[in-house]
């Protein structure tokens, strides 16, 4: 269940958006129906095995202490069943699912946006307008942009409509010259502000964090393997024993 959960989360729940419950579900329907399908694969196998049968009588299975015995049999089963299932939880990668559903929430919404520049609204001062879909970090992420390009925002105004849309207006001005920007830098600063909402932007970021660490916990282990492997070559340790006992010998 836990192994086609994980399969279903990471391919049809990234395809379709699915959240993790529904996989989750999906991948229990598919445990049902195999427990029903193999249900008697073990019995099969005790019998040719040769293990001997209970044969207990109709009479016997009324007994309380039986069916007792049998219900703690069934739920000690169960216990132990489910408790080896859990030993999968140590090879699934529990991040993947969300760096794929990040990745392609990322990709199709790559083209959502749409960036207007204009030096003719407001006199001595530049304004942005960002049209596209409302995703979690955008305003930061512009913000952020537009500060590392040398412009101090003035004024913000963000408006939301009900498609989920919304259209972030940003009144900037040079650092510097406390102007507005040069029309030569309008072209500029509109492909970096597309920048911040998608592949430079957060959920862009969130995506790539996962293997980044990754790779750097790989590398880190590998390089201790490095320092440890180069200090054994360096340092030479001669037991002091073995001169002990010539002397002994020589006295």
């Amino acid at each position: 269940m836990i192994q086609a959960g994980n399969v279903i989360d990471c391919t049809i729940g990234v395809t379709f958006g699915l959240s993790t419950l529904s996989a989750a579900a999906v991948g229990g329907l598919i445990s049902n129906v195999c427990g029903i399908l193999f249900g008697g694969t073990l019995e099969s196998a005790a019998k040719a095995a040769g293990l001997p049968s209970s044969n207990l009588t109709a009479a016997q299975r009324a007994l309380p202490y039986v069916k007792i015995n049998r219900l703690f049999s069934q739920a000690l089963g169960v216990l132990l069943g489910c408790t080896l299932g859990l030993v999968n939880l140590f090879f699934i990668d529990h991040e993947k699912s969300s760096s794929l559903k990040l990745q392609q929430q990322t990709e199709d919404r790559e083209f959502a946006f749409e960036v207007e520049a204009s030096n003719e609204d407001i006199v001595d001062a530049t304004v942005f307008t960002v049209r596209g879909p409302d995703n979690d970090g955008l305003l930061a992420g512009i913000t952020a942009s537009l500060t590392m390009r040398g412009c101090s925002i003035i004024n913000i105004a963000v408006e939301q409509f009900p498609d989920g849309t919304i259209v972030d207006t940003f009144t900037v001005v040079d650092q510097k010259t406390r102007t507005a920007l040069d029309d030569n830098e309008l072209m500029d600063v509109s492909r970096e502000l597309l920048d911040a909402t998608t592949k430079d932007g957060p959920l862009f970021l969130r995506t790539q964090l996962g293997e980044i660490e990754d790779q750097n916990s790989t590398l880190k282990k590998r390089i201790e393997q490095l320092e440890e492997a180069l200090m054994k070559r360096r340092v030479t340790l001669r037991s002091s024993q073995p001169v002990r006992a010539d002397r002994n010998k020589d006295c």
